[in-house]
C-alpha cells in the first residue's frame, strides 16, 4: 500500500512538474512573440527609414545629422542613439550627438553585426556592447544596410541603451512565479535585459551557456539547472526569430514542489493510518477463514490419489468458502467429463494435424468448427472459443478487398466444398492490424464418399511479403536517395504518356542535371558527392505536387515528370524554382560549404514526343544544350538541339583520333618583365585544326574533354610537347626562357600526374625551373592537404608554380600562404575593365599588394592597350601578357619575336 501511495504521490508531482514546465513554456513562447514583433517593428522603422534615406543625408555629415534629428518616431524604440556609418564602418553622424574621438570614429569598425550586416546586406542585431560615454553603458545595435542600385551607400543604425528601461526590458517585468525571473540572453551568453539592471550584460552560469547554444540551433531547450545563487532551478529557452538571442525564464524548484511536498505528508500520515486499521481486521478475518481453508488444501494435496466420488470435497460450509468449495467440485466433475472428451478428440486433431503445422480447422457442412487448433490465437488474435461460437469469424476478418477473392474458391454448389490449392489475401486480427495469409482447404469424404465437411490450415505469410515489398522497393528505388529509379520512371511515364495524348493535355519532362559534378567527385571523393546527391534529392523532393513524379536517373542526374499541366509557363515556374532550392550552398562538415549549380532540359508532351522513348531523349538533349550555353539555365527542346548534340559527339569521338594524327598543335603567348622590358617566358595554349570541320576552339573542346576524361591524356600531351619545344629553343641558342602549361584539375589528382611531370623533363633535359605549372583555385582548396603534398614535391623538383585566374575562385589568404606557390595571374576579366570600373581597379591593386606582401610574383594576362599597361606598371606589377605585347605565336614566329627583341635591346 505504501508502494502504492508512493508511486500515486511521484505520479502526481510528474504530473504537476510537467504542467509547471508546459506553463512556463508556454509563457516563454508568447513573450518570445512579444519581444519579436517589438525587435521586428523596430526592424521594419529602420528599414523603411533606410530606403527612404535621401541623397543629402548620405552626400555630407550635415545633412545625416539633419535626418536623424527628424527621425523621432525611431526613439521610441531606440532609447540610446542613431547612428549614419559609412560603407567601411566609420561613424559619419550620430544623434544624440558625443565627442568624436579617433577611437570612437572606427568604433563600429570592429562590430561583428556590423560586418555580417554588410556581408549580407541584411538587417543584424548585435550583442551588448560598452558604448557611448557612461562607464558602465551597455547598448545593444541595430545595423540596416542602405543599398543604392545593388550597392552599399552607408548605414542606418540604432542602439538601446540596455541599462534604461526600455522596450525589450519592459517584456522581462512578466511574473514568473513568486521568485523566478526572465531574461533576454545573446549568442556569447551576455544577459540582454533583465528586471534586475545590475545584472545586464553579466555572463551566464555555464549550464545555461551550453543551453543558450542548444536552444539557437534547435529553436527551444528546457533544462534543470543550479543558478548563481547555488539552487536548483527549471530554466526553459526560446529562440527568437529576428536575433540571435534567447528569451529565458526561471523558477526555483523548491517554490515548484512546495504545494506537492505539503500534500504529500499528509497523504502518507492518512495511509499509515487506514493501513493499521486494514491490519487488524484482516487478521479478525483470517482466523475465521483459515481453517475450512487448510482442509481445502489437504483434499487438493491428496487428490490425485482418490478415484470416484472420494475426489468430491464434502464440508457443510456456507458463504464465500461454501461456495469455493461448491466451484471446486464442479470443476472436478467437468475436468473428468473434458478428460474423456479430449481422449475422444485427439483422434480428430491427429487428422488435421497431419496437413499443417499452422492454423488448421475442421468445419462440419453445416459450417461449425469440428476442430480449431490453437494456433489461430497467435494468427488471427482470436481464440478458439470465439471461432466455435461464431464460425462465420473465419469469413468476416478477410479484408473486405480481399474478399471476392474467397468467393471462387468456396463456391460449390452441391454442398459449398471448396475447392483444393491456394489463395493469398490479408485479414484484419482482433487488435486491428493487418495481415497476409496463405489458405489451403480441401474437402473431407468417407469411405462411402459422403462429404464430412472441409478441412484447412491459415499460413501466416505477412514477413516474406513485407520483404517481397522490399524487395521490389529496392529494385525500383535509387539506393542512395531513396528516389524513384529510372525502371519505374520510365513505367510511370509509359503511363501518363497515353493518357496525356488521348485527353489532349500537357505533361513535361525535365531532364536536371548537377554542373561539374564529376569534378566535386574527382576532388572531393565519391563520399562527399553521395551526400550531396542525398542533400540535394531532400531540397528537390520538397518542390513536388501530388500527382508529380521525381527520380534519379543516374549519376547527377534526376527526372522529373509533371502531368496535368495547363501551360508550359508551369514548367518554366518549376525550372525557377529547382534552380533557385540550390542558392543556399550545402554544408559538407562545420567548416567547408560547397555551392552547386544545375542545367535542366525540357521537354513538352505531345508536341516534343507522344512516347517515352522520344521525351526522354530529346529532355536530355535540352539539358546538354544548357549545359553547353553556360550552365545554371534552362532549356526548352527545338529539333536544331539535335544536330547540335550530334556535332558536339561528333566532336568528342574525334578528339582521340585528331591527337593521334597531328591535329592538335601548341601556340605560344610571350610574357614580359616590366622591369627589365625582356621577354621572360611564354604561356602554352592548345589549338585543334580538325580536318574536316577547321579551327576548333578551345571553349568548345576542352570542356567535352573534362566531361570525357579525355583531358588527362590531352594534357600530357600538352605539358611534354611544351617542355620538347623549350628545350629544342633553348640547343638553337635563344636565352633559356620560362614556359607556362595549364593544368587541368582532373589531371592534377591523377595519382601518377607527379611522376609525368617528371618524366617530361627528364625526356626533354629542361631544367626543372624553366617549367611552370599554371593551377587554378578550386584545384587547390578542394582537398587542401593533397595538393599541399603534390606541390611540396614538385617544388623540391625545382619546378615553378602559379595560380591562374585569381580572384575569379576561391581567393582565400590561407592557401596563398601555407602553398610553395612563385606567382599569380590576374584574370584578363579584371585587366579588361581597370580603366573604366573603380572596383576592377580597386581589386586589381589590392592582389599585387597582397601578393607582393607574399613574396609572390604577380602576372596580369590580357593587356591589350597601353593605357592598361601602364596603370598595371604603376601599380608594381611584375609581369604582362595579351595582346599588347603579342598574339600567341607559333614555334617559328615565336622564335623570330625573341630574337627580334633581342636585337632592338
Amino acid at each position: 500500500m505504501l508502494i502504492t501511495a508512493g508511486g500515486t504521490l511521484s505520479y502526481f508531482e510528474r504530473l504537476h512538474e510537467a504542467s509547471v514546465r508546459t506553463n512556463q513554456a508556454n509563457v516563454v513562447r508568447l513573450l518570445s512573440m512579444n519581444v519579436d514583433n517589438s525587435l521586428r517593428y523596430a526592424k521594419d522603422a529602420l528599414q523603411r527609414n533606410a530606403d527612404n534615406l535621401p541623397e543629402q543625408a548620405l552626400r555630407s555629415e550635415a545633412g545625416a545629422l539633419t535626418f536623424l534629428k527628424s527621425r523621432a518616431g525611431l526613439y521610441n524604440f531606440f532609447t540610446g542613439h542613431l547612428f549614419m556609418l559609412a560603407a567601411d564602418g566609420r561613424l559619419i553622424a550620430e544623434y544624440p550627438s558625443l565627442p568624436h574621438d579617433q577611437h570612437r570614429l572606427s568604433f563600429f569598425a570592429g562590430q561583428p553585426a556590423l560586418k555580417k550586416a554588410l556581408a549580407t546586406a541584411k538587417p543584424q542585431v548585435s550583442s551588448p556592447t560598452a558604448c557611448c560615454a557612461a562607464d558602465d553603458g551597455l547598448q545593444a545595435f541595430m545595423f540596416v544596410p542602405v543599398v543604392r542600385n545593388g550597392r552599399i551607400r552607408a548605414v542606418l543604425a540604432g542602439s538601446v541603451d540596455l541599462k534604461r528601461p526600455n522596450r525589450l526590458s519592459e517584456h522581462m517585468q512578466e511574473p514568473s512565479g513568486v521568485n523566478g525571473v526572465i531574461r533576454l540572453i545573446s549568442d556569447d551568453y551576455q544577459v540582454v535585459a533583465h528586471v534586475n539592471p545590475e545584472l545586464i550584460g553579466r555572463q551566464s552560469v555555464t549550464e545555461v551557456a551550453e543551453a543558450v547554444d542548444q536552444a539557437l540551433k534547435q529553436g527551444s531547450v528546457a533544462l534543470t539547472n543550479i543558478n548563481r545563487y547555488q539552487l536548483p532551478t527549471f530554466t526553459y529557452l526560446h529562440r527568437l526569430e529576428t536575433a540571435d538571442w534567447v528569451l529565458a525564464a526561471s523558477i526555483p524548484v523548491d517554490e515548484v514542489y512546495a504545494p506537492v511536498r505539503t500534500v504529500r505528508t499528509w497523504f502518507i500520515l492518512a495511509t499509515l493510518l487506514g493501513m493499521a486499521a486494514a491490519v487488524l481486521v484482516v487478521f479478525l478475518v483470517m482466523r475465521l477463514l483459515t481453517r475450512p481453508v487448510e482442509q481445502l488444501a489437504r483434499h487438493v494435496e491428496q487428490l490425485s490419489h482418490k478415484q470416484g466420488s472420494d475426489r468430491l470435497l464434502h464440508l457443510d460450509t456456507h458463504g464465500e468458502i461454501g461456495r469455493l468449495i461448491k466451484a471446486f467440485n464442479t470443476m472436478v466433475q467437468e475436468v473428468e467429463q473434458r478428460t474423456f472428451e479430449l481422449q475422444e478428440s485427439e483422434q480428430r486433431y491427429r487428422v488435421v494435424s497431419e496437413f499443417s503445422n499452422d492454423f488448421t480447422y475442421w468445419r462440419r457442412p453445416d459450417d461449425n468448427f469440428e476442430f480449431v487448433s490453437p494456433s489461430c490465437l497467435e494468427v488471427t488474435g482470436y481464440s478458439m472459443g470465439e471461432f466455435y461460437s461464431n464460425p462465420q469469424l473465419m469469413e468476416e476478418i478477410i479484408h473486405p478487398a480481399d474478399r471476392h477473392l474467397l468467393e471462387a474458391m468456396e463456391s460449390q454448389p452441391e454442398n459449398g466444398t471448396c475447392q483444393g490449392g491456394e489463395l493469398e489475401y490479408r485479414i484484419t486480427t482482433k487488435d486491428g492490424s493487418t495481415r497476409w495469409i496463405r489458405r489451403n482447404c480441401r474437402p473431407i469424404y468417407d469411405e462411402q464418399n459422403q462429404y464430412l465437411g472441409r478441412r484447412g490450415s491459415l499460413c501466416d505469410i505477412t514477413d516474406k511479403k513485407l520483404l517481397a515489398d522490399q524487395v521490389s522497393h529496392l529494385v525500383l528505388h535509387d539506393l542512395l536517395t531513396g528516389l524513384p529509379n529510372r525502371t519505374l520512371f520510365v513505367d510511370r511515364l509509359t503511363v501518363h504518356t497515353p493518357r496525356t495524348v488521348t485527353e489532349h493535355g500537357l505533361m513535361a519532362v525535365l531532364f536536371f542535371g548537377l554542373d561539374r559534378f564529376k569534378l566535386i567527385n574527382d576532388t572531393m571523393g565519391h563520399e562527399v558527392g553521395d551526400r550531396l546527391l542525398i542533400m540535394t534529392a531532400e531540397r528537390l523532393r520538397a518542390l513536388l505536387h501530388a500527382d508529380d513524379t521525381l527520380c534519379r536517373f543516374g549519376g547527377d542526374v534526376f527526372a522529373f515528370i509533371l502531368q496535368g499541366r495547363e501551360s508550359k509557363h508551369e514548367a518554366v515556374t518549376m525550372a525557377y524554382r529547382i534552380l533557385a532550392s540550390l542558392n543556399d550552398p550545402f554544408a559538407i562538415n562545420a567548416s567547408q560549404q560547397v555551392l552547386l549549380t544545375g542545367s535542366i532540359g525540357i521537354a513538352l508532351c505531345p508536341n516534343d514526343g507522344k512516347d517515352p522513348e522520344t521525351l526522354l531523349k530529346n529532355a536530355e538533349t535540352a539539358m546538354y544544350d544548357a549545359k553547353r550555353g553556360g550552365k545554371n539555365s534552362f532549356r526548352f527542346y527545338s529539333r536544331d538541339m539535335n544536330a547540335q548534340a550530334a556535332e558536339m559527339l561528333a566532336l568528342d569521338n574525334s578528339m582521340p583520333t585528331g591527337l593521334a594524327n597531328g591535329d592538335f598543335y601548341l601556340h605560344y603567348q610571350p610574357q614580359l618583365d616590366l622591369k627589365s622590358d625582356r621577354v621572360v617566358g611564354m604561356e602554352a595554349l592548345l589549338r585543334w585544326r580538325h580536318p574536316e570541320l577547321g579551327f576548333i576552339s578551345p571553349d568548345r573542346f576542352i570542356p567535352l574533354a573534362e566531361e570525357s576524361g579525355f583531358i588527362i591524356k590531352l594534357g600530357e600531351w600538352v605539358l611534354r610537347s611544351a617542355c620538347f619545344q623549350n628545350a629544342a629553343w633553348i640547343k638553337e641558342g635563344l636565352p633559356q626562357l620560362r614556359i607556362a602549361v595549364n593544368i587541368s584539375g582532373r589531371q592534377f589528382i591523377e595519382p601518377d600526374f607527379v611522376d609525368q611531370v617528371a618524366a617530361a623533363l627528364a625526356d626533354s633535359g629542361l631544367p626543372p625551373g624553366l617549367l611552370e605549372l599554371e593551377l587554378t583555385e578550386s584545384m587547390l582548396v578542394s582537398d587542401q592537404q593533397q595538393a599541399l603534398q603534390r606541390l611540396r614535391v614538385l617544388k623540391k623538383m625545382g619546378v615553378q608554380l602559379a595560380i591562374d585566374d585569381f580572384g575569379t575562385g576561391y581567393s582565400s589568404l590561407s592557401y596563398l600562404k601555407h602553398f610553395p606557390l612563385d606567382r599569380l595571374k590576374i584574370d584578363k576579366s579584371f585587366v579588361n575593365d581597370i580603366l573604366v570600373d573603380p572596383d576592377d581597379a580597386a581589386i586589381t591593386d589590392a592582389i599585387i599588394a597582397m601578393a607582393h606582401s607574399l613574396k609572390l610574383q604577380v602576372i596580369a594576362e590580357g593587356v591589350e592597350t597601353i593605357e592598361q599597361l601602364a596603370f598595371l606598371e604603376d601599380r608594381g606589377c611584375d609581369e604582362i601578357q595579351g595582346y599588347h605585347l603579342s598574339k600567341p605565336l607559333s614555334e617559328r614566329d615565336l622564335a623570330s619575336f625573341i630574337r627580334a627583341r633581342g636585337e632592338n635591346q
